[in-house]
């Protein structure tokens, strides 16, 4: 096997040598040669430029070796296309304006054709693929409806959700219509991803586990299983990821998707027993252990590692994105537990 054909086949729930490894926001602001490559640019500058997008989406592989590439992009990429104005704020994070608040907001979005409104990811996937070859698998994704929904409508990150819940509890047909059009529109978006060489496709719910299990069943998952049932038909596996989903397995997996990725707080035996002979599992190192001695993160993926042992249809990742400040010592110690030391990269300078 190589690491191509180990990743799609664990998410198949099929017999892997190992299992597969990739994690979260791999490409990203704690290497250093991804900082060199945004100075001077900002993070959408870099999105929207296919070359340099490929680039840090195989920093990662090269540095540490990787079985997946998660393309360098954003769940925030729709909504810009669908016509709001997005910015992404030095210490704030990502600003949309102006935040859609009532029916009007909702209607006056604008139906984008992917290739012709973000057809720089799908090139970004095309480069990716002709620089690293049929080695190693390459990732797309978009944001699940709740999430890409909630950004619209608070307009920036949110603790509560204040605004989002009023419209969802109080303004049904609105909240229904604007996930209908989150996921109308996603659909094509994941589509272009898939023609384009994505050999999987993951579905970012980020904000998910704000809600019950109750209220997820009854009011997201029609949508979020209609998405997912769209993107298996483009004939690859589909992850569903939704953060501070502990009590959301088992809807979870009655979306449908090939894979579920759990977050750390995610007991790995409860998981399987919840749901694990449903879907393959991904999953859950908490990011924040990478912040310990090299010595301990070893061990603590090591537990991870025997903790799914046996399971068939296992992923390796992080419960969550890497942060920023990670140690690069403490990466390379996981990364040398997880796919064997050394780890199969390039140098590590």
């Amino acid at each position: 096997m190589n690491s191509r054909t180990r990743f799609i086949a664990a998410c198949r729930r099929e017999e892997t040598d190992r299992p597969p490894a990739w994690m979260m926001r791999q490409a990203g602001r704690y290497l250093p040669e991804y900082r060199e490559v945004r100075s001077g640019s900002t993070f959408l500058g870099m999105v929207h430029d296919s070359a340099r997008a490929a680039e840090v989406t195989l920093q990662p592989i090269k540095r540490y070796g990787m079985d997946a590439a998660v393309i360098f992009c954003d769940i925030l990429v729709p909504p810009a296309a669908m016509g709001m104005d997005v910015e992404f704020v030095e210490g704030r994070g990502p600003v949309l304006g102006p935040p859609l608040r009532d029916r009007d907001a909702v209607e006056a979005l604008v139906d984008f054709d992917a290739t012709d409104a973000t057809g720089f990811l799908g090139q970004s996937i095309r480069n990716v693929r002709e620089e690293m070859g049929d080695e190693r698998a390459i990732i797309g994704f978009c944001g699940a409806p709740f999430t890409v929904a909630s950004y619209m409508v608070e307009g920036q990150s949110s603790r509560n959700f204040e605004n989002t819940k009023r419209m969802m509890l109080g303004e049904r047909e609105t909240f229904d219509r604007l996930l209908g059009r989150v996921v109308d529109n996603s659909i094509g978006y994941l589509r272009m991803q898939a023609e384009a060489g994505a050999d999987a496709l993951q579905i970012f719910d980020s904000w998910g586990g704000a809600l019950s299990a109750e209220m997820y069943r009854e009011r997201l998952l029609p949508h979020v299983s209609r998405l997912v049932a769209e993107a298996k038909g483009f004939g690859v596996p589909v992850v569903l990821y939704v953060n501070g989903c502990t009590h959301l397995l088992e809807v979870m997996a009655d979306s449908g998707a090939d894979v579920l990725g759990i977050d750390w707080r995610v007991n790995p035996a409860e998981a399987i027993a919840r749901v694990g002979d449903r879907v393959a599992l991904q999953g859950n190192l908490d990011p924040c252990t990478l912040f310990a001695p090299p010595d301990v993160v070893r061990h603590e993926a090591a537990k991870v590692l025997k903790a799914f042992e046996g399971q068939r249809g296992f992923i390796f990742n992080l419960g969550s994105g890497i942060l920023p400040k990670t140690p690069l010592d403490s990466v390379q110690a996981l990364w040398d537990t997880v796919l064997g030391s050394p780890a199969q990269g390039a140098a590590t300078s």
